[in-house]
């Protein structure tokens, strides 16, 4: 999951009048105005807690939209919809949320075109940089439906095919890849999971914003002496090929990891700068594409 809602005050209120934010100067003053796809529908206001009308929300939200007659809808109009439908689902009982998508998904593989148009505002909306949420079980439940479905072309199911590896490839409580990279000394090394708490940074040492991050993280001083006691492992790899590197990197902690591996943003999921994963004692991904002070207060409390 991403940063918190940022859609109008006006439609979250028509939507659910779930209350997610209080005043309307939260919300962006100036956006711009998409005409509904449908109308979008209200939880009875007999519901009175944020995840019961969010469960009712995830149950009914598309059933205005005749899926068996649409042949394709408008794309931003659908983007908008399912942007808005990401609030409640974002709130809703785990189980009612795999409910309601795997039913919608059922629906949508006997129209390929739609099936294609909604895991485009999917990826839009849950899983791109201009989402306002990341529901990555949500998502991969389209990307799941749209590679499985034969009747969409080889080269359009190409690129969500990739998707899917990668994503579940790097899900959470999973196993995160080995991969080879080339260390500050030249040499070529692997990387695989260690018995130690490991977070792992994959950015460009170039960034003034990391650089900034470096300067708190070396002067954090918990976080240093854990990684002087080898409780905690600090990898920082360039996912990228970047020509004098070793430079950029040649004044970073003695202690830590460091290399450069090209290409790595096709095994691993990075939608940050830097992607940040928080990799457990027993080898599993505890967090992904979080922020550094995340990384480090969740590092922090795993080794009391």
């Amino acid at each position: 999951m991403k940063r918190e809602n940022s859609m109008k005050y006006k439609i979250a209120l028509l939507l659910t009048g779930l209350s997610l934010l209080s005043t309307p100067e939260a919300f962006p003053q100036e956006v711009i105005e998409i005409p509904p796809l449908f109308e979008y529908p209200s939880a009875p206001e007999s519901l009175e807690t944020m995840t019961d009308r969010s469960n009712y929300l995830v149950d009914h939200f598309w059933e205005p939209l005749d899926l068996k007659s649409k042949k394709a809808v408008d794309q931003n109009a659908l983007n908008e919809a399912l942007r808005i439908y990401s609030v409640p689902l974002r709130w809703a009982d785990k189980a009612r949320a795999t409910a309601a998508t795997d039913k919608l998904i059922e629906k949508l593989s006997k129209n390929p075109t739609l099936l294609l148009q909604f895991t485009k505002a999917a990826e839009e909306t849950l899983y791109g940089p201009r989402a306002d949420v990341w529901i990555d079980e949500i998502y991969l439940k389209f990307l799941n439906a749209i590679v499985k479905n034969k009747k969409i072309p080889e080269n359009r199911r190409a690129k969500y095919e990739k998707q899917l590896k990668k994503i579940s490839g790097c899900a959470l409580g999973t196993t995160p890849p080995e991969f080879k990279f080339t260390g500050r000394n030249g040499k070529s090394e692997t990387y695989y999971p260690m018995t130690t708490v490991s977070i792992m940074i994959f950015g460009n040492p170039a960034d003034t914003d990391w650089r900034m991050a470096r300067l708190r993280m070396e002067t954090n001083t918990r976080l240093k002496q854990a990684v002087d006691q080898g409780k905690i492992s600090i990898h920082y790899i360039i996912p990228f090929e970047k020509k004098d590197w070793e430079s950029d990197v040649a004044s970073y902690p003695a202690n830590w990891v460091v290399g450069m591996a090209p290409d790595l943003a096709d095994l691993y999921d990075l939608r940050m700068s830097p992607s940040i994963y928080l990799i457990g004692s027993d080898g599993k991904i505890i967090s992904k594409n979080i922020a550094l002070d995340t990384a480090i207060n969740q590092a922090l409390e795993s080794i009391k």
